[in-house]
C-alpha cells in the first residue's frame, strides 16, 4: 500500500486551520502547544482533546525497568506538576509507527523542541534490560501509577489495552527553559493493519493553576451579565471549533467544576452575511458545538447546559463594516 507523505500533509493542515472569519482577541488565554496540530491528520477519539485541571503526573524520559512493579522508580521517571493535556488519535491503516515517529520528530524539531528520548520495543532500547519485548510492556507502564484517562469508560478502553498486539514506540521531548517548559510524551501502538494509535500526554510547567479567566466569567454571570466568549474560533460558515478554542472551553469547564451549582445557557450569534434562515441555523449549531465540547471533552453534566441561537437578530455593532461583523459573530454565556 502506498502511504501518503505525512509531514507535508501536516503542514497543509496546519496552514489551513486559520482560514475564514476568526476572532482575533486571544491575548488573555495561553494557547495549547501548536505541535499537537501534527495529529490533525489522524482521527481524534471522542474525548480528544481532554484537558485536566492543574495536577501532577509521571513521565518516562529515558530507558526504564520493564517491570510494572518498579514503575516511577529510577532516574528516568520524572514527576511533573503543571497543566496536563491528554489526547488520543487513530491513524489510517497502512501508516507505520516508524513513519509517524520520524515525521513527528521532524515536525518537533521544526517547532524548536528537543527530542530527548526516542525508543522502540522491537529495538530493545525502551528498557534498561535491553530486551526486545512486545509493545504491551510500554502500555502497562503508561498506566502506572494511575490509569491514564480511558478512551471510553463504558467499553473499558484503558490505554494498556491498545498495546495487546504489535510493538510500540515512545518519544519524550521538551521545549523551553527554567520553570516554563513544555514536556510532551507520545506513545505509538504499532498496529498498522488497524491503524496506529497515538497516546499523547503534555505537561506545561510554570502555567499558573489560578482560574483568573474562569473567576472573572463567574463574577460577571453572577452579576446578571452575559459573557461574550472572545476566544472561540470557527472557520467560515462552520460550526466546528478550531483548535485554539480549546483554551476558552477549558476556562468554562474550570468555572463549572469550581461551582457545581452553576447552570448555563450558551447562545450563538452571527453577522448578517448569508441570510436570516441560514444564520439562525448556524448560530444554533455553533452554540451546540460548545455544549458538546464541554460534555464530551470535559465531562460536564449535560443537564447543566442548554444552547440556543439568535442568528443575526441581536447585533452589537454595525454589519456595514468588517470590524462590526466580527463583533456580531460571537457566542455568549448566560446563567440559567
Amino acid at each position: 500500500m502506498k502511504t501518503r507523505p505525512l509531514l507535508s500533509v501536516v503542514r497543509v493542515v496546519a496552514s489551513c486551520l486559520f482560514a475564514g472569519h476568526l476572532v482575533t482577541t486571544m491575548a488573555q488565554a495561553q494557547s495549547l502547544p501548536s505541535l499537537l496540530d501534527f495529529f490533525s491528520i489522524a482521527t481524534p477519539t471522542e474525548k480528544t482533546p481532554r484537558i485536566d485541571t492543574y495536577d501532577e503526573t509521571w513521565m518516562i524520559t529515558g530507558p526504564v525497568s520493564d517491570s510494572p512493579s518498579k514503575a516511577t522508580e529510577g532516574e528516568n521517571w520524572k514527576l511533573l506538576e503543571g497543566r496536563i493535556i491528554y489526547a488520543y488519535y487513530r491513524f489510517a491503516p497502512g501508516d507505520s509507527a516508524l513513519q509517524i515517529a520520524r515525521s513527528f520528530e521532524a515536525a518537533a524539531k521544526d517547532a524548536a523542541y528537543d527530542v530527548v528520548f526516542s525508543c522502540s520495543t522491537e529495538r530493545g532500547d525502551c528498557f534498561t534490560s535491553g530486551d526486545k519485548v512486545p509493545g504491551v510492556y510500554v502500555g502497562l507502564l503508561l498506566d502506572k501509577p494511575n490509569n491514564m484517562p480511558a478512551l471510553d469508560a463504558l467499553d473499558m478502553q484503558i490505554v494498556r489495552n491498545l498495546f495487546q498486539t504489535g510493538g510500540a514506540r515512545l518519544l519524550y521531548l521538551t521545549k523551553g527553559t527554567g520553570e516554563n517548559v513544555i514536556h510532551m510524551q507520545v506513545a505509538l501502538a504499532d498496529t498498522p493493519e488497524k491503524g496506529v494509535m497515538a497516546i499523547t500526554k503534555t505537561v506545561i510547567t510554570g502555567d499558573e493553576p489560578g482560574l483568573t479567566g474562569a473567576a472573572s466569567m463567574r463574577d460577571s454571570l453572577i452579576a446578571g451579565e452575559n459573557v461574550t466568549l472572545d476566544n472561540l474560533l470557527f472557520d467560515t460558515d462552520s460550526a466546528i471549533l478550531l483548535p485554539p478554542s480549546r483554551e476558552q472551553v477549558f476556562e468554562i469547564a474550570m468555572m463549572l467544576r469550581d461551582d457545581p451549582a452553576l447552570k448555563l445557557e450558551i447562545i450563538g450569534h452571527t453577522d448578517s452575511d448569508g441570510g436570516r434562515t441560514h444564520n439562525q441555523g448556524l448560530s444554533e449549531r455553533r452554540a451546540a458545538a460548545v455544549v458538546d465540547a464541554l460534555v464530551n471533552g470535559f465531562d460536564i453534566e449535560a443537564s447543566r447546559l442548554t444552547s440556543s441561537g439568535r442568528g443575526m437578530d441581536e447585533p452589537v455593532a454595525s454589519n456595514e463594516t468588517s470590524a462590526g461583523k466580527a463583533k456580531n459573530r460571537r457566542v455568549e454565556l448566560r446563567l440559567r
